[in-house]
């Protein structure tokens, strides 16, 4: 979290699992992309899986479905977590003010985790070993595209890159930020608990996860006690192994990451400007307002 601008964690993590996240640019685009997630989400996925024709379309009626239920039942709620942050901007906030507001977006995303696992469930239980063997190349190739922006840099390069790319987004959100905010975020930064080698074990940890869970659960359909809420219990786990990891290490650890990503959040809120507050108030507010004309 310590990566972008907590306002704009909130906004994209509330929709990133329904592809919004690269299209947070303006308030055309967010309408524009929501419309078209399902086609947008549908192509990314035959990307990884590889689809034969039924599972092509079963996917795109799933996802049409998906997108339904997320238009009656969560636009609403996530365009008033959106009024909570506009509060919090206009003020000075605490530590454990920015991991409530967290976890509430965790939970509305934990609910279309839900819808989505029962959804996805008919899907995933037809993926073919081949398939299974397509996604694992595909990740073999993202992991080395990670390497490559990651890990193969210098420790000199790497840190300029991240402070670069933090700076702009906070501008973007706040304004033009001062010298002293500059250097703070470089210091919050140089002082992460989060590193390249963290990210990348932790990156293939996950993936080796939910392929041998995949792999169980298309086994585990042909057996006499396999249970259609049990597997949906086991799919919504996976989708949600990115927050709450099932190993105690690595949850431990994506604990303190999240503590001192709100703690490093608080302090720089607080190092803001009136001027700079109400620019992102407006900018949470035009984000609610594009939510809620989608409803």
């Amino acid at each position: 979290m310590a990566k972008i601008s907590f306002w704009l964690r909130i906004i994209a993590a509330s929709l990133a699992a329904l592809g919004l996240s690269a299209v947070l640019g303006g308030c055309s685009s967010i309408k524009f992309g929501y419309n078209q997630l399902p086609e947008i989400s549908s192509w990314w996925l035959d990307n990884y899986a590889n689809f034969n024709d039924k599972q092509a379309a079963d996917t795109k009626v799933a996802l049409k479905s998906l997108q339904s239920w997320h238009r009656k039942e969560e636009l609403a709620p996530l365009a008033n977590l959106l009024v909570q942050t506009q509060g919090l901007a206009a003020k000075n906030i605490t530590p454990e003010q920015a991991c409530h507001l967290w976890d509430q977006t965790e939970k509305r995303l934990e609910a279309l985790a839900t819808e989505s696992a029962r959804l996805a469930l008919p899907i995933v239980l037809q993926l073919t070993p081949r398939q299974l063997q397509h996604l694992e190349k595909k990740w073999r190739e993202k992991n080395e595209d990670w390497k490559k922006a990651w890990i193969e840099p210098t420790a000199e390069d790497l840190m300029k890159k991240r402070i670069k790319s933090t700076v702009e987004r906070y501008s973007d959100f706040y304004g033009k930020l001062t010298d002293a905010q500059v250097k703070l975020l470089s210091q919050q930064l140089q002082q992460s608990k989060w590193n390249p080698e963290w990210g990348l074990q932790t990156r293939i940890k996950r993936q080796q996860m939910q392929l041998q869970t995949l792999q169980d659960l298309i086994q585990a359909q042909t057996k006499p006690d396999f249970s259609t809420a049990a597997a949906e219990k086991t799919l919504f786990n996976l989708m949600t192994l990115s927050m709450r990891p099932q190993d105690p290490v690595l949850m431990q650890q994506q604990t303190q990451l999240e503590k001192q990503a709100c703690e490093n959040f608080a302090q720089f809120h607080n190092s803001t400007s009136a001027s700079q507050r109400q620019k992102a108030q407006r900018q949470l507010k035009s984000y609610e307002n594009d939510l809620r004309d989608l409803i």
